[in-house]
This record gives structure tokens, sequence and C-alpha cells, in this order.
């Protein structure tokens, strides 16, 4: 998987999604559960995906389809309006960069014991989307979380 920062802006947390992931293919395969269930992008999913996703290189893990996508979804108060929306990776490069310029996913207050940026517990978290434009598979795949927090980690979702 492709790490966002193609800048110096590192992650204070990463979540990992692959178990989740795992999981939900098991019991797609064992019959548990229906591929309309797990097959349900959505047209903007799917639109953002096709436009502002990058192609990975792995198949779909439903259908087989070479292409498959990961998007990006930017999250947080100090987004404002562009808050819940998919954004190209230079875009989430450049707006982390500016509001982390010292590269490590926290700003100078924030370090300095104050609220991280947006206000008190709030942060930036960057879901990346796992999307096939052929069956419309989807499945979040990572969260990185920039403002929040005390230290980079990385966990696994469970």
């Amino acid at each position: 998987m492709a790490r966002i920062m193609s800048t110096s802006v590192q992650p204070v947390h990463t979540v990992s999604h692959d178990l989740d992931r795992q999981r939900t293919l098991r019991a797609l395969r064992q019959g548990d559960r229906r591929r309309s269930d797990v097959c349900d992008a959505d047209r903007g999913l799917m639109s953002s995906a096709e436009v502002l996703g990058y192609r990975v290189d792995r198949p779909c893990p439903v259908c087989g389809a070479a292409g498959l996508r990961e998007s990006l979804w930017i999250h947080g108060a100090a987004m404002g309006e562009k808050s819940g929306t998919a954004r190209s990776l230079s875009e989430i490069g450049a707006i982390l960069a500016t509001l982390f310029p010292d590269g490590v996913g926290r700003s100078a207050t924030d370090r300095a014991g104050a609220a991280p940026v947006g206000g008190s517990g709030s942060g930036v978290a960057v879901h990346t989307v796992e999307v096939c434009l052929r069956c419309g598979w989807n499945h979040l795949i990572r969260e990185d979380m920039y403002g929040a927090g005390n230290s980079s980690t990385e966990r696994t979702a469970t």
C-alpha cells in the first residue's frame, strides 16, 4: 500500500483495517456475506476513485479485475467545508504541509501542549479506501491521523 506522504508530513497515528478486510472477504467466500453487500460503492465513491484515486498493483479481491484504485478522503474540524471529501494525493499533501509545516503531523502549538489543530481532541484524518471500478467492491484500508495524539504509532483495527 502506498503511504500518503510523498510529502514530508508523517502521521502521528495509523490504523490498518487489513484484518477487517480479510474477515469481510472470508465471510464472502464462505457465503456468510452476499456480493451485493460488499460491492456497494455509491456513485460518489466510484467517481472519486476514477478521477482522484490512484491505481494499485493488485487485482480486485472480489472480481479479479485489474486497475483497483485507492481513493483518499480527508476529515476533521480543521478542514472546514473540505471535511468528508475526496482529494488527490497532491492536494492532501499540500493541505497537510500547510497545517503541519514541521513535517511531523502536529502543529507547533500542539507540541507545546495546547489544543490540537481544529480544537480540543481533534485533528485531521485521511482515510484510504480501496475501490474496484468494475464490481463496486470498496473497503476502508487505512486511517492516518494528523494533529492529535502524542507519538507516531501504527495499530491494526480489530
